[in-house]
């Protein structure tokens, strides 16, 4: 990390939202950067767990775009995603794949993934089954120097006018290959599982520095479906509470929370701690119709981040057509789980 001091302390409001930057991007170069997160984890759920993949049955197109703190000076945290994945009997289980593009800071420090997943289908006995899934994928990151402001720039009086000497070894790192694995067991009504991101922890450094690897991620996760319309065959009417626990690196969260579902409405409220501080409330809904299902959320900052970024957004739409084929005949089953 650079040592400097901004001498005078009439610099103008641009500069003082470009300096902050300047650590960021130094902390990210020397230390160990976390996956992007999204809240409505189960309308990204391959994302989240590659034995996901064909969990719908039929095909599935997921996009998902989350704007992080958006009130944040002196950054534009957003994340893009778009995957497919759908059930073939023939293989024994699903296949997905998805895209995946985050821009983080002024600095537009991006990061670009590609991946493909298989998961297998085995039904275990008549009440429990398991998917277990692996994933392959490839990751790039590059960064924009134009945009950077380093200390050697910087004019007492009047701001950033001196070129820097300051350079980057590389402005671009990988493309680098990428593993994860994980499997989802579950009921008509229960279900939890695990996964491992980045299995091989690959170096992600711009300083060439071999320590700099992007951290295996760990998760685990669980819930329910509790129907309140008990008595019927096709009960439309749940509770559902979650929890999911993440720890990549020294980082740990866990998010915990429940959905309330009737027919074609969605609603919920979760709520997600990281070691040692409070992070976020977040308050989900959603609707489907036909095919589609469309959600939308809001992270409502609790930490002391909310001060200078009161919150997130985040969207994602489903397009999920059914399974054709009759019950008797499939050799596959739905996990019945929240759609956000």
């Amino acid at each position: 990390m650079f040592d400097y001091k901004i001498v005078d302390h009439k610099i103008n409001t641009k500069m003082k939202r470009i300096v902050p930057l300047f650590f960021f991007v130094g902390f990210f170069s020397l230390s160990h950067a976390q996956d992007p997160q999204f809240s409505q984890f189960y309308a990204n759920a391959l994302y989240m767990n590659p034995a996901f993949a064909g969990s719908a049955g039929g095909p599935r197109v997921a996009l998902n775009w989350r704007y992080q703190w958006p009130s944040a000076a002196g950054g534009d945290f957003r994340t893009y995603s778009a995957s497919f994945d759908q059930h073939f009997d023939a293989i024994g289980g699903g296949i997905g794949a998805q895209v995946m593009y985050d821009n983080a800071g002024e600095g537009d420090l991006s990061t670009t993934t590609a991946m493909i997943a298989y998961s297998y289908f085995l039904p275990v006995n008549d009440v429990l089954s398991i998917k277990a899934g692996l994933q392959v994928g490839i990751f790039q990151r590059s960064i924009d120097p134009d945009a950077l402001r380093f200390p050697d720039q910087i004019h007492p009086r009047l701001g950033f006018i001196y070129d820097t000497q300051e350079a980057l070894a590389n402005t671009s790192i990988g493309p680098f290959p990428d593993f994860a694995a994980g499997a989802v067991a579950f009921t008509d009504k229960y279900y939890g599982g695990f996964a491992v991101h980045h299995i091989t922890e690959p170096t992600q450094s711009f300083l060439d520095n071999p320590e700099s690897v992007l951290p295996r991620k760990v998760t685990l996760h669980a819930g329910m479906m509790i129907p309140l319309d008990k008595g019927t065959r096709n009960p439309k009417t749940f509770i559902s509470p979650n929890i999911m626990y993440q720890r990549q690196a020294n980082f740990t969260q866990v998010t915990f929370g429940g959905y309330f579902i009737k027919e074609n409405f969605v609603v919920g409220a979760m709520y997600r701690q990281t070691d040692p501080n409070s992070d976020a409330f977040i308050a989900l809904m959603g609707i489907t119709k036909d095919a589609f299902r469309i959600g939308y959320s809001y992270d409502i900052a609790v930490s002391d981040v909310r001060a200078a970024a009161k919150g997130s957004h985040e969207v994602s739409l489903i397009i999920n057509v059914p399974y054709s084929k009759p019950i008797k005949k499939r050799k596959w089953k739905a996990i019945s789980c929240p759609n956000l």
